[in-house]
């Protein structure tokens, strides 16, 4: 059965020597194992720069292709200093397969920042780790990823500073990684640099996949920025499109549903489209198990709002927010008595 494969990302070699190396064993696994059942070609070799360069391969074949390939490239990226590759296997819009292939060898580089990695991800452990990939940054200053760890990590203890220098070297050296994009658009927005933040977050989309988390977590933190600048048009375009997606409850953007809808039904009034906005705040209350994160009475006061504009009164809703406590309910049944 045919089914599409997404290929992306890039592996670096310390020199000419291991670079050579990988290269060789190229040829021999190819010749004696796959011949051509692999995905790539000869083209993603650049030998100039030492690299195993894949910008993003998309193709439609049988799934042994897939397997061929990532299990090419994981053997290929243990001559490998550093770099990311990720591969997904998709049928119907959903992912089947999925691969992070990463140098694992015994280098002290490699080791060294594979700690770093782990520890960036442990809360109370942001000392050790940003020791450790300003260790593998002093041996190797080119280190992409290393630097999109360490600004994500120096973004979490609230350097901001050192956060957009580490996201700006990272892009510098590669310009491929959605993470740097985003968390330095995270910087902005925590400098209410909306425009750089937006600009930042599509660049996000663009260098991620569809089928990746974070290409809607930029999309909800867009519309966040349009609002801001009370882009309200361009807002609703990115709400709407993360509200219609389905996620599956593990995807971190499903917790973020609720809340979503309630900034889009407040943006449609805004916008006049007070039919759309109850719409939107009734999707919202059916996620019940997300009212921590915004209580029914908001809801209930925005749906009124909106039944208010369009002749219907709204003071029901209104009253029920009320009783649950929500005072802008209360100012606008004084504003709007029945």
């Amino acid at each position: 059965m045919q089914r599409k494969a997404i290929i992306q990302g890039r592996l670096e070699f310390a020199n000419e020597k291991s670079f050579g190396q990988m290269y060789l064993m190229y040829e021999h696994r190819i010749e004696n194992f796959y011949k051509s059942d692999v995905l790539f070609k000869e083209d993603v070799f650049d030998e100039e720069n030492l690299l195993l360069n894949i910008p993003r391969l998309i193709a439609v074949q049988e799934e042994k292709y897939w397997t061929n390939t990532v299990k090419l490239l994981e053997y290929l990226a243990q001559f490998a200093i550093a770099g990311s590759m990720a591969a997904w296997l998709v049928h119907e819009g959903k992912i089947r397969k999925y691969a992070i292939i990463e140098p694992k060898s015994d280098k002290a580089i490699v080791q060294t920042f594979r700690k770093g990695k782990k520890l960036s991800a442990e809360k109370g452990k942001e000392e050790e780790a940003l020791a450790a990939l300003t260790k593998v940054i002093d041996k190797h200053d080119s280190h992409a990823q290393a630097y999109e760890r360490r600004g994500f990590v120096n973004y979490i203890m609230g350097d901001l500073a050192g956060a957009l220098y580490d996201f700006n070297k990272c892009i510098s050296y590669d310009e491929s990684i959605p993470t740097a994009y985003y968390w330095r658009a995270r910087v902005h927005m925590a400098k209410e640099d909306w425009q750089k933040a937006i600009e930042d977050l599509e660049m996000t989309t663009k260098k991620a996949i569809a089928l990746q988390p974070i290409y809607w977590k930029a999309r909800r933190r867009k519309a966040h920025c349009h609002v801001q600048k009370e882009e309200f048009e361009l807002a609703a375009k990115e709400l709407r499109l993360f509200t219609n997606r389905k996620y599956e409850k593990d995807n971190p953007n499903y917790t973020y549903l609720r809340e979503c809808l309630a900034q889009y039904a407040d943006v449609l009034v805004k916008l006049s489209k007070y039919e759309e906005a109850i719409d939107a705040v009734e999707r919202a209350l059916t996620y019940e198990e997300q009212e921590q994160y915004v209580p029914a009475e908001r809801l209930l006061t925005l749906r009124g709002l909106a039944r208010h504009k369009l002749g219907e009164g709204g003071q029901d809703d209104w009253k029920k927010a009320a009783k649950l406590g929500s005072k802008e309910a209360n100012r606008l049944l004084e504003e709007f008595p029945a």
